[in-house]
């Protein structure tokens, strides 16, 4: 996700600059491709708020570029 992002800014060079990439998203790109931080018995492997924040910040900026990409 982030890496679409990523080439999708450099293509365009400019827009806004996607979030510095850390441990927590890497914790959150493994819970949306792994699909069971969704399921009622995650437990631990649940959603943190921390990760939640950190996905609708990519999103955002990502999304942000996207609109710019396709003006």
């Amino acid at each position: 996700m982030a890496a679409f992002f990523e080439d999708l800014s450099r293509s365009l060079k400019a827009g806004p600059p996607l979030p510095a990439q850390g441990s927590v998203h890497d914790s959150a790109y493994e819970k949306v491709f792994g699909g069971e931080a969704l399921e009622p018995a995650a437990g631990e492997g649940a959603w943190t708020g921390e990760e939640t924040a950190a996905v609708r910040e990519l999103l955002r900026a990502g999304l942000e570029i996207w609109e710019q990409a396709v003006r």
